[in-house]
């Protein structure tokens, strides 16, 4: 049982996707020998990797059909499955072959599942909430942006920096930028931070002081924010807004050197949605002949994504 070696390797591993591949090999020798506690253990461990959210959806959906299981024997943290549920809800809309019946299916699963355990619903309005930005639905996302506000948490909310930098999402998703420049005050003078913000914060004020017409903040945001998500894989929406903000600004040879160094992260991506964020951004710099292939890559994904939404919202900042 090699897998069993593995799993004693894999715990003072580094978050790589060599990682990643030993925790699936684990996976499959657990579930061959069916080894339930190991099988728990190794996609625990999956679902705390960023950058894989295909894999990490397929180990959740795994947990939460053992958690289900009232003649179960083996013991599933809910905290801890709860807090995996924010994480794959929010991810879960940027997958452009999942339909939004099942999006809608799996964020009313979340709901009854917190209603249940007499958990607070804030986290189920701020992935619902970003489940509409996701999906280009500007007045879906303001009603549930005004449910989020004004429901009190509990411990499984976000921390304040992560609260801090959705909010600034939201605002510049619905173009209030003086909102956002107001919200995104602290973390943009270091008061708040944590393992993803300002990464994300940057990316999107960058474009909010652009337009704003404050040029020093926003390539102060570049200068910043770049060296956080250059080739980062679970960091391509900020590093797609940074790279539209050097195509804007008409720093022409800096965004060709972005899209060399991080392109070939970025086809390899997951996220349907995360790719097309980036692949926009480069989308007026590609050579008709030379890149072909990109231009109908962002064109047919920007279309799949609205045919999904059932909107033009993503053709239309293509447009932009």
């Amino acid at each position: 049982m090699d897998y069993l070696n593995d799993l004693e390797s894999v715990r003072g591993m580094d978050d790589t996707p060599e990682k990643v591949k030993v925790l699936e090999r684990i996976i499959a020798g657990a579930d061959l020998y069916n080894n339930i506690e190991d099988g728990i253990e190794a996609r625990k461990m999956l679902m705390g990797i960023t950058g894989f959210p295909k894999k990490q959806l397929k180990a959740f959906s795994w947990l939460i059909k053992k958690w289900e299981d009232v003649d179960s024997n083996y013991y599933i943290d809910t905290n801890n499955l709860f807090w995996y549920y924010k994480w794959i809800c929010a991810n879960v809309p940027t997958f452009n072959e999942v339909s939004k019946a099942q999006i809608d299916g799996l964020l009313n699963d979340m709901k009854e599942k917190f209603e249940q355990q007499n958990y607070s619903l804030r986290p189920y309005y701020k992935v619902c909430t970003l489940a509409a930005m996701s999906m280009g639905d500007v007045e879906k996302a303001k009603e549930l942006f005004e449910k989020w506000s004004t429901t009190k948490g509990d411990y499984l909310n976000d921390c304040p920096a992560c609260e801090t930098s959705v909010q600034v999402q939201y605002f510049c998703f619905i173009q209030d930028y003086e909102t956002a420049k107001k919200i995104a005050k602290p973390v943009i003078e270091g008061k708040q931070r944590c393992a993803m913000v300002p990464h994300f914060t940057y990316g999107e004020m960058a474009l909010a002081y652009l337009t704003l017409g404050d040029e020093k903040m926003a390539q102060e945001c570049f200068n910043k924010g770049y060296p956080l998500v250059e080739k980062q894989s679970s960091l391509l929406p900020p590093l797609g807004q940074l790279l539209k903000y050097l195509v804007l600004t008409n720093q022409t040879e800096k965004a060709r050197d972005v899209i060399n160094t991080n392109l070939e992260i970025v086809l390899q991506n997951e996220s349907g949605l995360d790719r097309l964020i980036f692949l926009q951004a480069a989308y007026p710099l590609f050579d008709q002949e030379k890149e072909a292939d990109l231009i109908e890559m962002t064109e047919a994904l920007t279309a799949k994504f609205d045919a999904r939404n059932g909107n033009n919202y993503y053709q239309d900042l293509l447009k932009k």
